[in-house]
């Protein structure tokens, strides 16, 4: 079963709340790595035993933080102006921001389930934008899957390789040796785009593939949804 976010009953002078902010603290301090419920619990004065009680494992506290950071995520609201299109690069931009700026595990995101309610009314977000241009449900769920999973991966590099995707000066001078050892008719593709793929940069990436990733999706809304399978 997937750890979730559900908030639990305050035992012993601690909340979940309390030690999710702990955590952050922890996150921010000594990274990743640094972060271990021993080490939370030594922020909060209390045994790891006493953690335990509000969390099943490491993991779960992970998906807790995730699941707080992306409570920052601003929704659109019902009636929003603009069109579906709009709505989607509005929505990209905000949960982008959000996974490149709060101190939080985006690898997290990538490698295990996060559900909470503030991760549920992401995902709804998405899904109810291509609803109401028309897709059918499994459209839908195509769609905002292709997103996440995108905006989650683009932020992970981003965060990983100093705003470069997801190469950086050394990347490039060893790509150029390699290619001059190869035959000139290998690889034509790199030789072909040269600079314009080594000095690629995560921010321009992320605004041109979702134009691209969105320009499929406006094909498939300009088709229309399937009509129901028959009985």
């Amino acid at each position: 079963m997937a750890a979730d976010a559900r908030r639990r009953p305050r035992v012993g002078g601690l909340s979940t709340e309390r030690l999710v902010d702990a955590a952050i603290e922890v996150l921010r301090e000594g990274g990743l790595e640094a972060l271990t419920v021993r080490e939370v619990a030594h922020r909060l004065d209390t045994s790891s035993a006493s953690l335990y009680r509000h969390i099943t494992s490491r993991d779960e506290l992970l998906v807790l933080i995730v699941d707080r950071s992306l409570g920052a995520v601003r929704l659109p609201r019902d009636g929003t102006r603009g069109g579906w299109r709009e709505r989607a690069e509005s929505l990209m931009r905000e949960v982008r921001h959000v996974l490149l700026h709060h101190p939080l595990p985006v690898g997290t995101v990538l490698s295990r389930p996060v559900w909470g309610p503030n991760t549920l009314r992401v995902v709804d977000a998405f899904l109810t934008i291509f609803l109401d241009a028309g897709l059918d449900a499994e459209q839908a769920t195509h769609a905002a899957s292709t997103l996440l999973d995108f905006v989650v991966g683009s932020a992970a590099i981003q965060r990983g390789n100093a705003g470069r995707w997801p190469r950086g000066e050394a990347q490039e001078t060893q790509l150029d040796r390699l290619t001059a050892l190869l035959p000139d008719d290998d690889l034509r593709g790199l030789r072909a785009a040269g600079a314009a793929f080594t000095s690629a940069r995560a921010s321009d990436v992320f605004i041109e593939g979702l134009a691209i990733v969105l320009d499929g999706i406006a094909h498939r809304v300009q088709r229309g949804a399937p009509p129901p399978a028959r009985p």
